[in-house]
């Protein structure tokens, strides 16, 4: 449980720092930390979703699927975003903000390709425009296009993929058609975090539950993940709701408290709310999905002050971010 996903990425700068605006894809938002180049709007959007991606180092080789001179294979909780630019600004402009940033947040540069190197890399993105349903806005511009792979310190990594250009030809969607329009600057940023937690600390059975309330009077969980900022629970939380509720049934007489936790980034009495209402959505989630009667439960948010771990690092930091179940 947290205020922020993803690794703590620092504040960007003034040109990169308005909210997110009302033509944005619906149920889209800014990567956590990233902070979109001034009056920009989401037009093309996926939400984190565990999978492989290949970072290009070097120019592309084949197409499809694509293949580059060099290039680095990860996986993780991949997240995508298309931005269109308000009219009349440049690619180098959008591309200038977004070096300046990542050189002050403080990551590394894999690889870097401006208009003056060769490859051709809007084709090699079409499997992703197919996806987020963006059409061909990104494919037809070599002339324009600039590439920007980096990563950040974490033992763990993130990684970003940037690609910047300036629509020329191409199939566009008609959702899109008043957004992209000739010469209007889109960046696609793709931002590949590790997991939070190995799979075997985020998903306890029922009976895994049972034995650590018995053992230790509370069971710790990494399952239970929530929207950003918000105490809307994500899909991805299903499956430990679920071991819960089967852990309820189970044992008819447990009672217990739902307790949330966050790790420190932002401000304390913030993280202390945002806690105190998660840890409500997940008792009134078990009482109306799962049936376990209310009764049998209250909720209580720790925000920042009961740690877990040390908060110097994003992985000490995962370990914070947590919901506990603890016994009556």
């Amino acid at each position: 449980m947290t205020a922020h996903t993803g690794s703590a990425l620092g504040l960007f700068a003034l040109t990169l720092a308005l909210p997110a605006l009302a033509a944005d894809v619906p149920g889209s938002q800014d990567p956590a930390g990233v902070k979109r180049y001034t009056g920009s709007e989401i037009i093309g959007f996926r939400a984190a979703k565990f999978d492989e991606f290949v970072l290009p180092l070097g120019p592309p080789t084949e197409i499809s699927p694509p293949k580059f001179a060099k290039s680095l294979k990860v996986d993780g909780l991949i997240s995508r975003y298309t931005y269109a630019a308000p009219a009349g600004r440049s690619p180098a402009e959008v591309f200038r903000n977004y070096q300046l940033e990542f050189q002050r947040l403080g990551l590394t540069t894999l690889y870097q390709k401006g208009t003056a190197e060769r490859g051709w890399f809007g084709p090699t993105l079409s499997q992703v425009s197919e996806e987020d349903q963006i059409g061909q806005i990104l494919e037809y511009n070599e002339a324009q296009e600039r590439l920007l792979v980096a990563k950040s310190k974490d033992a763990k990594p993130t990684y970003f993929y940037l690609f910047v250009t300036s629509y020329k030809d191409g199939v566009i969607p008609e959702r899109l058609q008043s957004a992209v329009q000739k010469d209007i600057v889109l960046a696609e940023l793709i931002v590949i975090a590790p997991q939070a937690m190995e799979k075997n600390m985020t998903l306890l059975n029922a009976a895994e539950m049972s034995k650590s309330i018995d053992d230790l009077g509370k069971v710790v969980l990494y399952g239970i993940n929530f929207d950003l900022d918000k105490d809307t629970l994500r899909p991805d939380s299903e499956p430990t709701l679920k071991e819960i509720g089967k852990l309820m049934t189970d044992n008819p007489r447990l009672s217990i408290h739902v307790v949330g936790h966050t790790d420190n980034q932002g401000k304390p009495d913030y993280n202390l709310d945002l806690s105190r209402r998660r840890a409500a959505a997940v008792a009134r989630e078990l009482t109306s999905k799962y049936g376990v009667a209310a009764a049998r439960m209250d909720s209580f948010g720790c925000g920042p002050y009961a740690p877990a771990a040390s908060n110097t690092s994003e992985e000490e930091r995962a370990k914070n971010r947590r919901v506990e179940l603890v016994r009556w």
